[in-house]
């Protein structure tokens, strides 16, 4: 189990090497290409974000190469930055969707 501090800290470099390109530093995406995640009905919805980050959606990649602990760390950073407050997630709520 892991703190919220320590996912967000992980979650910003794991943001920041996977996902900042598309989605921007700050959130906001690219109209019409990329979808902004700051005030998104997807990271607010803790099963949403678990679906897409492991199976992909549209132009966005599967991540199932990251870690349970990457992937857990990246979505409570996003569920948390810019204009978001929604919680956090585990690496094991991460490890029982894989199965």
């Amino acid at each position: 189990v892991w703190t919220q501090e320590e996912l967000m800290a992980r979650g910003s470099q794991v943001y920041a090497a996977n996902c900042q390109a598309c989605h921007q530093a700050n959130g906001q995406g690219v109209k019409g290409a990329f979808p902004g995640l700051d005030g998104s009905k997807v990271v607010a919805s803790k099963a949403d974000q678990i679906a897409i980050l492991l199976n992909g959606k549209g132009a966005m990649p599967a991540w199932k190469q990251l870690s349970d602990v990457e992937l857990a760390a990246v979505s409570t950073y996003t569920k948390n930055s810019w204009s978001n407050k929604h919680g956090m997630v585990q690496p094991a709520e991460f490890t029982a969707a894989r199965k």
